[in-house]
């Protein structure tokens, strides 16, 4: 017996047993946090130059397409890698290092807006720092999801609140410091430093858990096509890609249609932004809370219906204090949508491949998203900013019908013992 733990003693290395202990002094609600912390800071990133966007049209003289293409920078660097670095992930089990390279990689270019002569290298910049955010989602939610697996639409509540933070916080903070440092450029500076500190806390927390699986090419394939197989996950995929489509566009030009049709600047602007993330944050936690004791899909649904509504009254708001109400109302559905949505995709999926699901999702998600905000924008030089929240509305129907689709398959499952 002595001799068993002698020869166990030797072969686990300090670098290891000084993870274990950390891990384990930490209890579930405090590394929960801290994953939820994380995806805090990844918002940074897709956050930190939407109130700034009049700024940057202005410097650049930009047309709302060009607006919209910065947007779409960001999320075609994000969708390139999705799924390979999730299905990476898995197939290693080094989910703790992909996290923590993308934090850093996603916070780097965010450092040389400085530098930034022309938009061509602005864009170049942020399509890099949109490769660190694609490797995030897939290990985050994996990790998330393991915390607490009966409670899983409250835990991805919590890690999709922990998102709306960084969303609610960004905006002000970004917006107040471009104008008291006469600079949206220095200001971004500032917002490289959330990442590297945010890194290094998920290194020393976590662990990576090596696993060995079969010869890569066989398991990459047959991992691809069993999710592709799952009609559900297919419909999620639909339904996610349009959420993202939808909430991608309308941050894009929201921003735009508070300056030149209600008058208001940089500062204002990011506040404005930042109240619609905190009543989304409080509505992503009650929401997340409550469906756990209800069937997922159906507030899935409902959210979406929802959203539907909203969109479709947009070109209708004339004043302020309607648009402001409509505002309200996206953000307590279209958001918070995303925490029974992963709820959902985490159930319908095993361990082994938890973190290659979410990549799917996700890169389908920043395909769909990269095309949003430049259609919407030719949309909007056309018909009018405002006017061109139908189209969105149109593809959060399609949403919805997907979420009524997956509904019913998990229904039948369920009375087939699925």
């Amino acid at each position: 017996m002595l001799h068993s733990l002698t020869v166990y003693r030797s072969t686990a290395s300090p670098r290891t047993l000084f993870d274990q202990t950390i891990h384990m002094k930490l209890g579930t609600q405090a590394r929960l946090l801290i994953l939820s912390g994380s995806h805090a800071v990844n918002s940074v990133y897709n956050r930190i130059l939407t109130p700034m966007l009049p700024l940057i049209v202005a410097e650049f003289g930009l047309n709302y397409a060009q607006a919209g293409l910065i947007v779409s920078a960001y999320a075609a660097g994000n969708s390139l890698f999705q799924y390979p670095i999730s299905f990476a992930a898995d197939y290693t089990g080094r989910r703790r290092t992909v996290l923590v390279l993308s934090l850093i990689i996603n916070a780097l270019p965010v450092f040389f807006f400085q530098w930034t002569a022309s938009y061509s290298v602005l864009l170049f910049l942020v399509f890099i720092s949109g490769i660190g955010s694609s490797a995030y989602h897939p290990s985050a939610v994996a990790m998330t999801a393991e915390e607490m697996p009966s409670r899983r639409g409250f835990v991805m509540g919590i890690f999709k609140a922990g998102g709306d933070f960084g969303s609610v916080f960004t905006p002000a903070l970004a917006g107040w410091l471009a104008v008291y440092l006469l600079s949206w450029r220095t200001a971004a500076q500032i917002f490289v430093l959330p990442g590297i500190l945010w890194a290094v806390l998920i290194w020393f927390v976590f662990q990576d858990n090596p696993t060995k699986r079969g010869p890569i090419r066989q398991e990459a394939k047959a991992t691809l096509w069993g999710l592709l197989g799952n009609r559900a996950l297919v419909f999620m995929l639909v339904l996610s890609s349009c959420r993202v489509m939808v909430g991608r566009g309308t941050m894009a030009f929201i921003p735009l249609i508070l300056a030149e049709s209600y008058g208001y600047e940089t500062t204002g602007i990011g506040w404005i932004l930042t109240s619609y993330y905190l009543f989304g944050t409080g509505s992503s936690i009650v929401l997340g809370k409550i469906s756990d004791r209800f069937k997922y899909t159906s507030f899935i649904v409902g959210m979406l219906a929802a959203t539907t509504l909203v969109l479709a009254l947009m070109p209708l708001a004339s004043a302020a204090w309607s648009f402001f109400a409509l505002l309200i109302g996206l953000a307590a559905n279209l958001g918070p949508s995303q925490g029974p949505v992963l709820a959902v995709m985490t159930e319908m999926i095993d361990d082994k491949s938890r973190a290659s699901s979410v990549g799917l999702l996700y890169t389908s998600n920043e395909v769909a998203g990269t095309f949003s905000p430049f259609i919407g924008g030719l949309i909007a030089q056309n018909v009018g900013l405002q006017q061109s929240f139908l189209f969105y509305a149109v593809i959060s129907a399609v949403a919805t019908a997907a979420g009524v689709a997956v509904y019913r398959i998990r229904e039948r499952q369920i009375l087939a013992g699925g």
